[in-house]
Formats: structure tokens, sequence, C-alpha cells
């Protein structure tokens, strides 16, 4: 009943924060509509919540005394779990939106449906590995194991960051409220020309006969 209750909250949190994202998050920091470099930023800040709960389940004593510190393991996973899913929320609200706007006109179906394709190819490896990291890291105390996953998530969050790098949108930047964390880039026009056009030369009067050394090869007579 307990981990019912706790997966049912989960799950209205983050629906919850998702859906409100643009009202109470993107709009106030000027981020909306959102772009390559709001995914950039909020990618990074994803990465913090799984990495503290690597160092705390690794580092903290409670985790590492199993016998008398059950409450205070909770504490520490329930509040750091709940961070990690308003901030999840968030990226998965900007990923929604940058889905659609990336595709082309005739393919928005296609790309929503490579876009969940991935959501659940990643959640099937992520099972994979966890459960290797939490099988075989230590296997006489288990708790570095899940410290072994969480860690393996922030990385994989943090390469999903880097690759985004390579979208080509840079034209608007970005914004948190007043402060310009990324300029805004102007494209130059590549088509234009490379050189000073030369001014046209004066027409030739064609009303008045040409000098005859001047005159067509066709024209010349040979008789």
């Amino acid at each position: 009943v307990t981990v019912g209750v706790f997966l049912a909250l989960y799950i209205i949190a983050y629906g919850q924060m998702q859906a409100f994202t643009p009202q109470l998050v993107l709009g106030p920091l000027k981020q909306s509509p959102p772009n390559k470099w709001t995914e950039v930023l909020w990618g990074y800040l994803n990465c913090i919540p799984p990495l503290m709960l690597g160092v705390v389940v690794l580092a903290a004593p409670a985790f590492q005394n199993l016998e008398s510190n059950v409450p205070e393991m909770l504490a520490a996973m329930i509040t750091l779990i709940a961070f990690f899913a308003l901030m999840f929320a968030v990226n998965s609200s900007i990923h929604s939106y940058l889905v659609v706007r990336y595709a082309d006109g005739n393919k928005v179906a296609q790309s929503v449906g490579f876009y969940y394709m991935a959501n659940a190819g990643g959640r099937l490896m992520g099972t994979l590995v966890s459960g290797a990291l939490y099988s075989y890291v230590d296997p006489e105390n288990a708790t570095n194991g899940i410290g072994a996953c969480f860690l393996a998530g922030a990385a994989s969050s943090l390469l999903a960051t880097l690759i985004t790098y390579n979208i080509r949108d840079n034209a608007v930047g970005l914004k948190c409220r007043s402060m310009t964390c990324v300029q805004e880039q102007t494209s130059e026009d590549t088509t234009a020309p490379t050189h000073t056009p030369t001014p046209p030369t004066a027409k030739p009067d064609v009303t008045k006969p040409a000098p005859a050394n001047s005159m067509p090869l066709q024209h010349i007579s040979y008789a």
C-alpha cells in the first residue's frame, strides 16, 4: 500500500508539473516558447537530482549503516526523488514542444512516434543497465548498487544534454528573466556575393555601322 501511494503521488505531481511548466516556469523566466538553449539549461539542471542521490547513497553514513537509519534513508530518498520528479517534468514538457517544433510539416506524427519509441527504448536500456549495476557493483551492500544506478542516470542525462548542442537553433538565444544567458545570433546570408560586382558597361549604339575591322567573321567576303 505504501509503495502504491508513493507511486500515485509521484505520477500526480509529475503530471501536474509537466502541464503547468509553461505558466509556472518558462513564462516567468521569459523562456517561452522554449528552444535549443532552454533544453540545454534544463538538461544540465536535470543532472543535479540523480547526482545528489548517488552521492548521498554512496557517502551518507545513514546508507552505510543499515540497522537503525531506515527513517533517515527514506526521508533523503523521498525528498530527492520528488526533486527529480519536478525537474524532469520541466524537461519532459520542453521535449514535447520541441519534438513538434522541429518536425517537418508533413511528418509530425512520424517524429512524435520516434520520440515515444526512443522513450520506450531508453526505459528498456535503463532497466537492464540499472539491474546489472544493482546486482554486480557490490553484492554485499545493495545500497552501493543503488548509488551506482543514480550516478549512471546522471551520466545519461549529461550525455543527452551534450547531444542537444548539435541542434541548429541558435537564433533566439536564452534569457533568465532580465538576464541574457546566451546572446541572440543573427544568421548571415550565405548566398550574398563575396565580391563587389563591376558596373555594367555601356551598350554599343546599334544604329551606327561597325568599323570594318570589327565586322563578324561570317560577314567578311573573300571573293
